[in-house]
C-alpha cells in the first residue's frame, strides 16, 4: 500500500513539474482572460465588412477616427465605447454605427456585431 501512495505522490509531482508548450500557456492566459466584450482602442485597423465596404480606419487618442474607405472615400468623425458597444459617430450625419466586439483571437483578428446583424472583421494593424 505504501509502494502504491509512493507512486500516485512521485506522479503527481511529475506532472506538476513538466513545463507548458507555448499553446498551452496561449490557452490558459485565454482561459484566464477576463470574459466580455472587446473595447476599442487608439489605433489602426483593417477590417470588412458584411456588406462588403472595406477599409482602413484610425481611432486617434483624442477620440476623433478617420476611415479610408476601399476606392477612395475618407470618411471623418468621432468614436467612443458606450457600455459594452464601440461606436462611429460620422461628421457627415450619417447614422452612428455601433458594434458589440469579440475579443482578439491570437492572430490579433476579432468580429463585430450591429444591432442590425452587420458583421465587420477587424485586425489591429498598429
Amino acid at each position: 500500500m505504501k509502494t502504491i501512495a509512493l507512486v500516485c505522490v512521485l506522479a503527481a509531482l511529475a506532472a506538476c513539474s513538466r513545463s507548458e508548450t507555448p499553446a498551452e500557456r496561449e490557452a490558459a492566459e485565454a482561459a484566464a482572460a477576463p470574459i466580455g466584450p472587446y473595447q476599442l482602442e487608439a489605433g489602426t485597423y483593417s477590417y470588412t465588412r458584411s456588406d462588403g465596404v472595406s477599409g482602413v480606419n484610425t481611432l486617434a487618442a483624442d477620440g476623433t477616427f478617420s476611415n479610408a474607405v476601399t476606392g477612395g472615400e475618407v470618411e471623418t468623425g468621432k468614436w467612443g465605447q458606450e457600455g459594452e458597444l464601440g461606436c462611429l459617430v460620422p461628421d457627415d450625419g450619417t447614422a452612428k454605427r455601433c458594434y458589440r466586439f469579440s475579443r482578439p483571437d491570437s492572430k490579433g483578428l476579432f468580429t463585430g456585431v450591429m444591432a442590425d446583424g452587420l458583421t465587420v472583421e477587424v485586425r489591429k494593424v498598429t
